[in-house]
Parts: C-alpha cells; sequence; structure tokens
C-alpha cells in the first residue's frame, strides 16, 4: 500500500512539472534496518545507472532515505545532482522516543531518558542497527564520537583531512539543497533536525538550538554554511501533517517541492 501511495504521488508530480521520476525500491520493510553505510553503497550502483542516462538529476530522499541519499551524495566523487530535497528526514539525528510510539510504548520515552539507551546505541550490536546509525546523544558526544561508525563521519566530525575535504566538495557540488519538515512530524525526534535544528548539549529540557547555531553550520563542517551563504539553502517548515503525509500531501507537494522545482523547468 505504501508503494503504491508513494507511486502515485509521483506520477501527479511528473504530469505537473513533467520531468521524469524514477523510484528506488530497495531496503523496504525490515531490511531497512541495515547500516546505512551498506544500504547508500548498494543503492548507488542503481542510482548511477539512472544518473548516466542525464545530464542532470535531482535527488528527493524521504525519511531515512533522506540520509541514505545525503550518503550517496557525499561519497559519489563525480556526481551530477543539482537538486537534493529532503523529505522528513533526520539530518541532525534522532533522540529520545518518536511521539508516534510514545502512543503505544508509553514507557519507552522514559527509557530513552535513561543512562541505558546510549549505551545500547552506541554499542557493537547497536551500530549494526540503521536507526542507531544516526543517533546523536548531545549529552555523551565524546562516546558518540568513538561509538557511532556512521554519522560522525558524514557530518565530517571524524576522518583524515582528505576524506573530510572530499565529502565536503561533493557536497557543495549541489547547486540547491530544500529542507522540508514541520512541527506535526510525529516519528522524528525532535522534529527541527529535519532542517538542521537539534537539542542543546544539555539534552532534552535546554531547549532548541537552530541549523544556523549548530556546530555542522557555524564550523561548516561538510558545507552547510557555505550553501546557505550561497543562497542555494532554502527550508520548508509545514506545519500540520504528520510523517507519513509528508510522503504525499498534495498541499505540502505544491509548496515545498513543487515550487523549488519550477527554477529548473
Amino acid at each position: 500500500k505504501q508503494w503504491y501511495q508513494r507511486r502515485v504521488a509521483i506520477t501527479a508530480g511528473e504530469k505537473e512539472t513533467r520531468i521524469p521520476v524514477h523510484l528506488i525500491n530497495a531496503y523496504n520493510g525490515i531490511t531497512s534496518i541495515t547500516p546505512i553505510k551498506y544500504q547508500a553503497k548498494d543503492i548507488l550502483k542503481d542510482v548511477k545507472e539512472i544518473a548516466s542516462q542525464y545530464d542532470q538529476i535531482i535527488a528527493v530522499g524521504y525519511s531515512q532515505g533522506g540520509i541514505i541519499w545525503r550518503t550517496m551524495i557525499e561519497m559519489w566523487e563525480d556526481h551530477n545532482v543539482v537538486l537534493f530535497i529532503s523529505l522528513a528526514s533526520p539530518q541532525h539525528g534522532v533522540y529520545g522516543t518518536p511521539p508516534l510510539l510514545e502512543m503505544f510504548v508509553p514507557f519507552l520515552d522514559m527509557f530513552s531518558r535513561s543512562k541505558t539507551i546510549y549505551k545500547i546505541g552506541y554499542s557493537k550490536f547497536g551500530q549494526t542497527l540503521s536507526l542507531f546509525n544516526y543517533y546523536l546523544d548531545p549529552t555523551h558526544y565524546k562516546l558518540y564520537l568513538k561509538g557511532n561508525k556512521f554519522f560522525p563521519e558524514l557530518n565530517n566530525e571524524t576522518g583524515t583531512a582528505a576524506e573530510k575535504e572530499l565529502r565536503k566538495k561533493n557536497f557543495l557540488k549541489l547547486s540547491k539543497l530544500v529542507l522540508i519538515g514541520g512541527p506535526g512530524e510525529n516519528v522524528i525526534d525532535p522534529w527541527q533536525s529535519t532542517i538542521f535544528g537539534y537539542y542543546t548539549k544539555d539534552g532534552f529540557d535546554k531547549g532548541m538550538i537552530p541549523m544556523e547555531e549548530s556546530r555542522f553550520f557555524v564550523e561548516d563542517l561538510f558545507g552547510l554554511r557555505s550553501l546557505a551563504e550561497r543562497g542555494d539553502l532554502m527550508k520548508c517548515v509545514y506545519p500540520g501533517i504528520d510523517h507519513l503525509k509528508f510522503r504525499d500531501d498534495p498541499n505540502m507537494l505544491r509548496r515545498c517541492v513543487i515550487s523549488a522545482l519550477i527554477p529548473l523547468l
């Protein structure tokens, strides 16, 4: 059903923009917990084959797919992605329990705030699960850098100087980045992660910092600030819809996605 709904939404977009669309049917269901790095390397093979048919391509990544797309862009030296649309994707990571799960399993929120969850997330076992690949506990930052084998590298917090330079160079080949999310988000915690906002270093109870105050942006680790200074970063905050509706809500698609495509038509 979900695949059908996405196909319907994409078909409508094709008719409105006349831009051909290719869906990557991979790592659905339980296989989505495969570590992100492995998913990205595997999916990139199909993406490159599709991209070779065009001079330029547009990447749209929904939810965890947005993390996979950013990973592919940073590792793809000769990519021809001109526009990357990150749709309800936890680009700054996740922390705590998704609000949707709290409705069904109330004790999970208490567990997520305990002194145990980060140890699981940054363990060898935890890092075999994609969800913990982008788990960022701001109150245990040193352990995050040591135990998380994926996200610090993606964000250029770790790695050699040459590796960091290459990832940033590839990211900055984008002509435009569009970040889409909203306060109705009920899966990603915090919802502001979809637009690179996040909790402070004090965790849950000390408020949020916007993208512009995050270390990713201030230190321009992988090129976020450079894109903004070029005028090539757009944020679209769309209220009133939950995580699943960000896939195919027609009004959101027109306001946040189609509007970003118009300059390319």
